[in-house]
């Protein structure tokens, strides 16, 4: 694993011009929920004042949902996912969440396996669609056995 290097997380706020144009170049490949529509927290990794990822995660009917999660390639390997995973988690713990939601693509493994050592495990989540045919949805519960093997995640 390569070094972090002066890496920052950071909880970004809606109202900063700068990051928003920035988080908007940054998704502009791809579909990604855009800043101002409900409940959302985003999290930005920084190195120095260069965006190296970014994460976001929401509230939709009753269920955190972690979207988003990007990594420039010249900073992967570096635990940046899991800093960024690891936000997001305690940021809905913090405001009472049970579970903690994401949906994937099959093939992102690199994606799949960050999640799964948190124990977030495949599920058919009823009144969640994908659009894919081979994306699927992982629920992570938040339990006591949750703050043990993680005791950072524990507010």
């Amino acid at each position: 694993m390569k070094k972090p290097g002066g890496i920052t997380i950071r909880k970004i706020e809606k109202e900063d011009a700068d990051w928003k144009e920035r988080f908007l170049a940054f998704y502009s490949d791809c579909e990604i929920k855009k800043p101002g529509r409900g409940a959302h927290a985003y999290f930005a990794a920084y190195s120095g004042s260069e965006l190296a990822g970014h994460s976001v995660i929401y509230r939709e009917k009753d269920r955190w949902i972690m979207d988003g999660l990007r990594v420039k390639p010249e900073f992967r390997e570096m635990g940046l996912a899991k800093r960024l995973t690891e936000a997001r988690i305690l940021h809905a713990v913090k405001l009472g969440a049970k579970e903690v939601w994401y949906s994937c693509d099959d093939g992102n493994l690199v994606t799949i396996c960050c999640h799964l050592r948190y124990g977030f495990e495949k599920v058919d989540a009823a009144g969640h669609h994908t659009d894919s045919a081979s994306a699927h949805w992982y629920r992570l519960k938040i339990t006591p056995a949750l703050f043990e093997r993680f005791p950072s995640l524990n507010p």
